[in-house]
């Protein structure tokens, strides 16, 4: 049986951490997991290819009842860390997200205000 300490452990290798990062604590990966776990389902329902629906939620464009949920600010710092050339994703593109950021829109949107 999985120990919790082996179980945060596990889960922190799963979700997306600044390359200066050592530890985090049980509370921000928690904090982190749900975020996260939310992109991935709402990218998984959208009409859009994920790097599109990602642009689209930080620069507001995307707003209603699947308003992006997951796009808390640490979230956000953290996507534009992630090797996107590793994921297949055009050099071209992935510049988007390391120069989004949120605006008092978006968050207005994302926490549910809008």
């Amino acid at each position: 049986m999985m120990s919790i300490n082996t179980a945060f452990e596990e889960l922190r290798c799963h979700v997306p951490t600044f390359p200066f990062e050592k530890r985090l604590s049980k509370i921000d990966t928690l904090r982190l997991a749900i975020a996260y776990i939310a992109l991935l389902r709402e990218v998984l329902v959208s009409q859009y290819d994920p790097l599109t629906h990602i642009e689209k939620c930080l620069r507001g464009e995307l707003k209603g009842e699947h308003a992006a949920e997951w796009n808390t600010s640490d979230l956000t710092a953290r996507l534009s860390w992630i090797n996107w050339e590793n994921l297949g994703v055009n050099p071209n593109r992935r510049s988007v997200l390391t120069t989004l950021t949120l605006t008092a829109d978006t968050i207005g949107c994302h926490n549910g205000t809008q």
